[in-house]
């Protein structure tokens, strides 16, 4: 996985020679504790990048769907309200998509 920086070992030097100053319980406890902390940091950034480019696509959608509708309304505008019903509603979609995602 990681190496385990300086900063984070309490014995100012390594993790690993950190380590070798505890009982191997104790370094097969914190080892494991230390993947796990890995671990969820991981998942919280490929959450992120989840989001972000699931964001970064609907707002893409949305401004098209919108350029759509403008040009819509203007060639059809007897169709106005059902173009915005639409868009909207694709809107709300994508945004409530984007609050579950986690």
């Amino acid at each position: 996985m990681f190496e385990t920086s300086k900063e984070l070992s309490p014995f100012g030097g390594s993790a690993s020679s950190g380590l070798s100053q505890l009982s191997l319980g104790l370094q097969r406890q914190t080892r494991r504790e230390v993947e796990r902390v890995q671990t969820r940091a991981i998942v919280a950034k490929l959450t992120e990048d989840g989001r972000a480019f699931l964001t970064h696509t609907a707002l893409e959608h949305v401004g098209a769907l919108t350029a759509l509708e403008q040009h819509l309304i203007t060639v059809a505008p007897l169709g106005e309200a059902r173009y915005r019903e639409i868009v909207d509603s694709y809107t709300l979609g994508a945004a409530a998509a984007i609050r579950r995602w986690s």
